[in-house]
């Protein structure tokens, strides 16, 4: 059995290009399913966030594997072959696994250091093993990423006082509008980043911030538990004029918002973390509507990176000890399995 990697993150294009092959949770589900009834891969896990799309692959033939990806992933998100090849890196054992490694540690992320990371690779691993699609080998990998993970945050300093997306967004409000707290602000999609947006904002004391969510449970809890105001999903759509900064954070298969929802003389700042994007781009040729989506978050971030290079080196040492440690059970299992 062979392990490798198709994948692509903001390293390597905006991500804007990334949104035609984007896989939300129904998506990468039925993935899964097709994944679970073929016969070329035996094992999978897809981990996916706002700036990146990666299949971790253990197949007898990776070529056949990763060719059949390329085909099933193409039909599924009707775009061609050309451009899922265009876009998916192809990675080697050794390359993957040093890429998890450097994933998982922070050092890839568009916020370097953060810490959201190490929580959506333990959750990816857990919903892929819980559907029996890990073996032994991806169940290797992922728990040594994962252990990784915890001990670089431990050992080092990389992610002391680091940022997440979602606080780079708040970040970028408070640099852009300076006068923040007089305005109105709406979140749309109460999901991890939604959620992480509005306790900031709340602990920032901000007065006047709407929640809106396709599902009320989350919204309920909420409101329960903070002074706060929601509105409908339903009619978020009419009412998303009245308000002057909005984030979004949702997933849609097209843009939520286009130019017909908003007053073209009316000032607005939109924060779209959505991928696929949940606010059209054609926002940013309005005239008073700043855009900022993901791609544009990096230039905040980039103050947090500087900040951070002196960890790099210690974190590499972690990585490469770490890597040589899985490497040597690798070829012992491969010696093992020769010889029985």
């Amino acid at each position: 059995m062979a392990l490798g990697l198709l994948g692509v993150d903001h390293t390597q294009t905006a991500i804007k290009n990334i949104e035609p092959i984007f896989l939300n949770k129904d998506g990468k589900q039925l993935l899964y399913d097709q994944i679970r009834s073929s016969t070329v891969i035996e094992e999978c896990i897809i981990l996916t966030t706002c700036n990146r799309v990666e299949c971790y692959l253990v197949a007898k033939n990776l070529d056949d594997a990763k060719t059949w990806l390329i085909k099933t992933l193409a039909k599924q998100k009707k775009v061609s072959e050309n451009t899922v090849t265009s876009l998916l890196k192809n990675h080697d054992q050794e390359e993957t696994i040093h890429h998890l490694l450097d994933v998982v540690s922070g050092t890839q992320s568009m916020v370097f250091g953060e810490n959201e990371i190490l929580t959506q690779i333990k959750q990816t691993y857990e919903h892929a093993a819980k559907q029996g699609l890990t073996g032994a080998i991806l169940n290797k990998c992922f728990q040594t990423a994962i252990s990784v993970g915890k001990r670089v945050r431990t050992e080092t300093d990389i992610s002391r006082g680091a940022y997440s997306v979602s606080s780079i967004a708040i970040e970028a409000i408070r640099q852009t509008q300076l006068d923040y707290f007089s305005k109105s602000i709406c979140i749309i999609g109460m999901g991890t980043m939604g959620t992480r947006c509005f306790k900031k904002l709340y602990a920032l004391g901000h007065p006047d911030v709407t929640l809106c969510n396709r599902t009320s449970a989350i919204i309920d809890t909420l409101t329960t538990d903070h002074d706060v105001n929601s509105i409908s999903f339903e009619t978020i759509t009419d009412s998303i004029k009245h308000f002057d900064i909005i984030i979004c954070a949702t997933s849609v298969r097209e843009p939520l918002f286009n130019q017909q929802h908003f007053d073209t003389q009316k000032p607005y700042l939109m924060i779209d973390l959505g991928l696929p994007r949940n606010i059209n781009p054609e926002l940013e040729n309005q005239a008073k509507t700043t855009l900022i989506n993901v791609d544009g978050l990096k230039e905040v971030a980039n103050i947090n990176v500087k900040k951070k290079m002196g960890e790099l080196s210690k974190v590499n040492a972690i990585i490469d000890e770490e890597l040589a440690n899985i490497m040597k059970w690798f070829l012992y299992k491969q010696t093992h399995v020769s010889n029985t």
